[in-house]
This record gives structure tokens, sequence and C-alpha cells, in this order.
């Protein structure tokens, strides 16, 4: 919500109008940080995730938001285990991630379960009313993907998927070196990914 302040034409955020207009009643009836007071972060502005794949870049994002953390989730108990341990505080912890997407506070998930449950967990995710940062790859195939992407759109979530690399001052770096033409005309371009796992049980 965006409104104007009086006499001066200038846009003003819901927070700023917030504080404005209750700064003489607000300390009498609401917390700090209800508000944000304090330099620390209203209600409104923190964002509880539930962790969904404790291992590998899991772990990686467990160590950089632990202080948003709500519920975690791994079907192998030794990485559920070690989170739950390496939290300063008691949070729910599950082997299902259907149940984790039952509980109610939290805002958002982050997936880093293996590759080919992450269609499905984002599409759930979305159902659930829960924002979603998935890793990479975002789906197995072009109808995950589609399916995901319906669902984000369906009920009126947020999606990221997790191509840290193109966010980095490297990938940028390089990027703006072939926009400006530094590299010459390009002509072609040659990719290399590694292989799916191929044989076998895909599950």
């Amino acid at each position: 919500m965006k409104t104007t302040e009086a006499n001066t034409g200038r846009a003003i955020s819901r927070r700023r109008f917030l504080k404005v207009s209750g700064a003489a009643v607000a300390p009498m009836v609401l917390p700090r940080t209800v508000l944000g007071m304090g330099g620390r972060p209203g209600a409104n502005d923190r964002i509880v995730t539930g962790h969904i794949g404790l291992g590998g870049m899991g772990r990686f994002h467990f160590n950089a938001l632990k202080d948003h953390i709500g519920a975690l989730c791994d079907v192998d108990r030794h990485h559920l285990g070690a989170a739950a341990e390496a939290m300063d505080r008691k949070v729910p912890a599950y082997k299902d991630y259907r149940k984790l997407l039952e509980q109610r506070d939290l805002d958002a998930v982050v997936i880093a379960a293996p590759d080919h449950w992450h269609g499905l967990m984002a599409v759930h995710a979305c159902e659930a009313g829960k924002d979603v940062y998935v890793e990479k790859p975002s789906s197995k195939t072009i109808e995950e993907g589609r399916a995901m992407l319906r669902a984000a759109r369906r009920y009126g979530r947020v999606m990221q998927v997790g191509s840290q690399g193109r966010s980095m001052p490297e990938g940028h770096a390089a990027c703006t070196y072939v926009r400006n033409g530094e590299l010459g005309e390009v002509r072609r371009v040659e990719c290399w990914h590694y292989e799916n796992p191929v044989g076998g049980d895909p599950a």
C-alpha cells in the first residue's frame, strides 16, 4: 500500500504510514518489535522459513538463514538430527515434507532435496500457501517446470530458483564483458552440463 504525505506529494510506504500515523499511541498499545522500532525487524518484516533437505546445499541455506528457521525436514535422520542440534532453539522437525507444509506459521520453504523432488515439492508448497526458494535444477522436465509456474500463478506465490552463479560478481563481470563487445562478435556458444543419472531405479 502506498499513500502520499500531506503537502509534499511524496509517496510513502505502508511501514512509514503506520509509523507516522500511529506514533502517538503505538508505544502505549503495541510492543516495539511489532513496528520494528529500536533497530529490530518488525513482525511483518520477518520471514519464517521451513527447510526441506538439510544436506549439501540444504546445509548451506540452513546456516545462512538460521535466525529465520521455523521448521526442519529431511528423510535422512542424520541430516535432520545434526540440523536440529545446531539450532539455538527448538523447532519442529519432520521426516515427511507434507507435514512441514501443514505448519501454518511458515511464510516460505527452502527446497534443497534431491533434484527429482523439486517440482512436486514446489507445487505442493504453493498449494499450501507458502512462497518457495527451490534449488537448481528447478525441475527434471519441462512439464514439471510448467506445473510449478502454473501453481505459483494460481496461488499467488513468489518462487525463486537458486541459480546463484548468475548473481555472483564473477558472473556479472563476464556477462558485462560480453555485452560490451569486449569479446568481439559472438557467433557460437558451447555449453556443458553433467549428465543426469541413468539406469536403475530413478527414485
